[in-house]
């Protein structure tokens, strides 16, 4: 079968939409057959982080021979990465993703592409719809961000060959809310890469030192996207500074960067903060993990998840859970 792969949004800093997309691309790669051909479309520059598999670059069209004994690729199955500037908004899904479609030889069998497909496409398509936020809380996107969203996604839902998600409570609302018939709406969940060994601690000590994070904490790791409620959360940590004992030492880390909509790039998550507050930005999978197991809790108020990774990889190391009970929530946690 060949397989075209839009994964352009590797590399962007978009969170979860770029950890699913990187998943679903390894679980692809891992699972070819000899005789498969996958075109994956990456950002210019961008790696599949944590991949063993070494995917060569080239350019639409570019031919590429097996990747003979790598890692996870099931018998050296034809892969070939594109890259490309990717462009904001809705030109690469207007004019890049279409040309780079379109350019490929053969043509493929089926386009993976993720919340959007382009506008025409040639060849049938597998739509990845991580969540329909926009559709339950559209005050928390810019008007322009949420017209185009709920205007393009139900009919592009309706059309596709298939489509895809990432939990339980997400097919029931695509279902649900697009009026999807349910066989044509499939679950593909996340999972938590597994913690391996503790962080040492001198990993821990440089990281802390690295980050300016000292004594107790606890952390929020995601954007700063309105839905993820972060002000409630920098409240409710205050609140238990002032009245319990116990948390009068802890600092809230807020691990995340700003999300691809914000125009005042997190400044009012930033503003009147109290103190013991600390905003240390988007951080590495490497901090990542040593600050999962470092905290004495990850607070996670959310409003709305398509699947909540966080929660699943702080319990993966035995760290306390402090989250919503809302949309995905709840199938994660337990």
């Amino acid at each position: 079968m060949h397989v075209a792969i839009d994964a352009s949004n590797i590399g962007s800093g978009l969170g979860g939409d770029e950890t699913m997309a990187r998943a679903l691309v390894r679980a692809l790669v891992s699972g070819a057959q000899p005789d498969d051909r996958l075109d994956v479309l990456l950002d210019e520059g961008a790696t599949l982080e944590g991949d063993r598999v070494v995917l060569r670059s080239g350019g639409p069209g570019d031919g590429a021979g097996p990747i003979a004994g790598a890692s996870g690729v099931g018998g050296g199955a034809t892969v070939v990465v594109s890259n490309t500037p990717r462009r904001g908004g809705s030109r690469h899904f207007l004019r890049e993703l279409p040309r780079w479609v379109a350019s490929l030889r053969p043509r493929p069998d089926l386009l993976v592409s993720f919340t959007h497909a382009p506008i025409r496409c040639s060849v049938p398509v597998a739509l990845m719809v991580p969540d329909l936020s926009f559709e339950h809380l559209p005050g928390s996107f810019p008007r322009s961000t949420r017209v185009r969203l709920r205007a393009l996604v139900r009919r592009q839902a309706a059309s596709a060959r298939g489509v895809l998600t990432i939990s339980g409570f997400c097919r029931a609302d695509l279902v649900s809310t697009y009026g999807l018939a349910p066989d044509r709406v499939h679950h593909v969940p996340l999972h938590a890469e597994p913690p391996g060994a503790a962080p040492s601690a001198t990993a821990e000590a440089e990281v802390r030192q690295r980050l300016g994070i000292e004594g107790r904490f606890v952390i929020y790791l995601g954007n700063l996207h309105p839905r993820k409620n972060l002000g409630v959360a920098i409240e409710a940590v205050a609140s238990a500074r002032t009245r319990h004992r116990a948390m009068a030492d802890h600092t809230f880390v807020v691990a995340g960067a700003t999300w691809w909509g914000d125009p005042d790039d997190g400044g009012a998550a930033r503003r009147s903060v109290p103190d013991g507050v600390s905003f240390i930005g988007r951080v590495s999978d490497e901090d990542r993990h040593v600050l999962l197991a470092a905290a004495d809790a990850l607070v996670y108020p959310s409003r709305f998840e398509g699947f909540g990774l966080p929660p699943l990889e702080a319990m993966a190391r035995d760290t306390p859970v402090v989250a919503s009970n809302v949309t995905s929530i709840p199938e994660i946690c337990g």
